[in-house]
């Protein structure tokens, strides 16, 4: 773990290299900021590659702190969030799988699309997934999240039989289901 100050914040971060990646990148996952950067190589020194990750950080500061303070805020208020256990997964999986049930067939009559599958997984770097074979999953976790949370996540899970995209045509549809503006960019949790 490594340390930045960020707006006289100190905000720990967790530092990944990756070949797959071209260029430097921010996420939440499992409740922390990783830092993910390309390999160095030929064209870019490590320590070249590190002065621009710092720069980003700082560049993008302001999305950092608001998302790092509605996590934190999150936790606190449901600790639940926090455990990934087996047997809390096992103890709720099918108290989730009665929620998604029934959310998805109200807004999917609403937005008038059609579905085939619901699973229930215990997923730590994603809230929920749409297969093109229309097969819709969800993190269990979706049981602690606020009631507007848990409508995003179902409306968001749905517009993707429609778009298979994040789209502007995507987000459209997702604000008009959810009859909100402030859906266009939404993010929850997990970027």
């Amino acid at each position: 773990m490594q340390e930045i100050t960020l707006n006289s914040q100190k905000i720990n971060f967790q530092k990944r290299y990756s070949s797959r990646a071209q260029s430097i990148r921010i996420s939440i996952r499992n409740w922390e900021l990783i830092l993910t950067l390309p390999k160095p190589g030929f064209f870019q020194s490590k320590e070249s590659i590190e002065k621009k990750a710092l720069d980003f950080l700082e560049s993008k500061s302001d999305w950092i702190l608001k998302h790092i303070w509605n996590i934190s805020e999150k936790k606190e208020s449901n600790p639940e969030l926090s455990n990934y256990s087996r047997e809390h997964y096992l103890k709720y999986k099918e108290k989730a799988r009665k929620l998604c049930e029934e959310k998805c067939e109200f807004w999917a009559e609403k937005m008038k699309v059609e579905y085939n599958r619901i699973s229930i997984k215990t997923l730590k770097t994603k809230w929920g997934s749409c297969s093109s074979k229309k097969n819709l999953n969800f993190n269990y976790k979706i049981l602690f999240l606020s009631e507007k949370d848990r409508d995003y996540l179902i409306v968001h899970e749905l517009s993707h039989l429609v778009h298979m995209n994040h789209s502007s045509k995507f987000w459209d549809l997702v604000c008009v289901t959810l009859g909100s503006k402030e859906f266009k960019k939404y993010k929850m949790l997990i970027d």
